[in-house]
């Protein structure tokens, strides 16, 4: 099935948006590869959003006016609107809501800390599937391949050699795209007596995901991901986790919302998805999400992963045909989400953006990712401690990083070879800008006078800003 492609660009506001560009008279359309971080909602959502503002605007499960039991009811359809997505089972697992897939992972590990035993992360993770575990308890890392892929060997001795209660992985990597099997890695973990975790974040809006029931061998525990990387507003997340362990454990966040009695000396918590998350929740970012995630099932998971691959395969083709130019993570463009990083020989990952962004509109993401191990062993660093070292001193250090485009929906092959075109145009050192390579102030919100073929001088009326 093919995407409309025309009709899903009209319904991103986002697509309408116009940048100056030097050489033209016109502001120019932005081209927005940068998905992985963050994506655009699309005109229904925002509707969503407002509607909600302006016409249902309460608290929920406060209060028996007609506002309030409309919030909550709308609140409420939520849980089963992402069950549904992800093909989670409301009998075995609840949904619970969060502000991004940070805080929902962070529920994961304080869920994960009430067990004995350690947890086993992968080098490949985002951070915020990591740090938290860190925090509450002993961690340990399962290795990569040369390729950029998980290393399921190390994996299975690790689990083998420790004392493991839960196994925490990307279902696909921010750097890379690289899609680990979280199915055979959760039987793994299972046949161990441990708990699997996914950082879904990624994948949400790019390829369909099914947790499979609570008894099946391969099912999975705990699953985060957030609405701003599924076409809904930022604020709003979820954490789909097993609803006994968490009735169980004790609150993540006591307070508003959590309890069922409070006396002087003692108080008797809730269970379900309000045991956890004290406080006003973000409702119209919940309902917002909902709706994205609708509009998504509406165009249909299985289109959108053929069109992605498809413009993936257009630039993976291109880039890894590029002389000075490396691309890293796995070849086979189906083995990944339409993520790539890249860098350009002798050209920094920060100016090599800078200058795709201020004279092309070309929005890209560059730097760690918030994956630091996974870039260093990508980028083939070793030892980092002199890096640490002089961080921690306070010392201004330049970072190791890449370039990274990122695919969405409404992307388009043409976007793509203009991308590319760019990518090329940048590596033969053909831009306009004037530069100050030794202050790096191109990464800074400042002007830049512009001087070349177009015949363009003076200031540009655009200022770029680190990302």
């Amino acid at each position: 099935m093919k995407l409309d492609i025309r009709w899903i660009r009209d319904e991103f506001p986002i697509c309408r948006q116009r940048f100056p560009v030097p050489g033209h008279e016109a502001p120019q359309p932005i081209r927005y590869f940068d998905h992985g971080a963050s994506t655009h909602p699309p005109r229904i959502v925002i509707e969503a959003h407002k509607e909600f503002l302006e016409k249902y605007y309460a608290n929920i499960h406060r209060g028996h006016h007609n506002l309030s039991m409309i919030a909550s009811d709308l609140f409420d359809r939520v849980a089963e609107t992402v069950a549904r997505f992800v093909g989670a089972d409301l009998e075995s697992q609840t949904v619970f809501m969060a502000s991004n897939t940070t805080c929902a992972l962070d529920l994961a590990a304080h869920a994960a800390g009430q067990r004995d035993g350690i947890v086993l992360t992968t080098v490949m993770e985002h951070h915020s599937n990591d740090l938290p575990f860190r925090a509450r308890g002993e961690t340990l890392a399962v290795g990569m391949k040369k390729d950029g892929s998980l290393d399921m060997d190390d994996l299975a001795a690790k689990l083998r050699a420790h004392p493991v209660k839960l196994v925490a992985v990307t279902a696909a990597s921010n750097v890379t795209g690289w899609m680990p099997d979280i199915h055979r890695i959760a039987r793994m973990a299972h046949e161990q007596g441990a708990w699997i975790c996914v950082d879904g974040a990624q994948i949400l809006a790019h390829r369909r995901i099914e947790l499979r029931p609570f008894g099946h061998p391969e099912h999975i525990d705990f699953f985060a991901a957030a609405g701003h990387k599924a076409y809904a507003p930022f604020g709003s997340a979820f954490l789909v986790a097993p609803k006994e362990a968490m009735d169980e454990i004790p609150p993540y966040r006591p307070g508003g919302g959590t309890v069922l009695a409070v006396t002087d000396n003692d108080v008797v918590f809730t269970t379900g998805a309000d045991r956890h998350l004290g406080g006003t929740p973000n409702i119209p970012g919940a309902i917002a999400m909902a709706r994205a995630l609708d509009f998504l099932s509406d165009i249909g998971l299985d289109a959108i992963r053929e069109h992605e691959i498809e413009l993936t395969k257009q630039a993976m083709e291109r880039l890894l045909a590029m002389d000075g130019v490396a691309v890293y993570g796995p070849p086979d463009p189906e083995a990944r989400l339409g993520v790539i990083s890249f860098n350009i020989d002798g050209i920094d990952h920060d100016l090599a953006s800078a200058i795709l962004n201020n004279e092309a509109a070309i929005a890209t993401r560059n730097g760690c990712f918030c994956a630091h191990p996974y870039l260093h062993f990508l980028l083939g660093i070793g030892d980092v401690s002199n890096l640490v070292d002089a961080l921690r001193r306070g010392d201004e250090t330049d970072l190791p990083g890449a370039v990274r485009v990122s695919m969405g929906v409404f992307n388009t092959s043409e976007e793509v070879d203009f991308m590319l075109d760019w990518i090329e145009r940048v590596r033969d050192k053909k831009w306009l800008g004037k530069y100050d390579l030794e202050k790096r102030d191109y990464c800074k919100p400042v002007f830049f006078e512009f001087q070349g073929e177009s015949g363009l001088s003076g200031m540009s009326d655009h200022a770029t800003a680190r990302v």
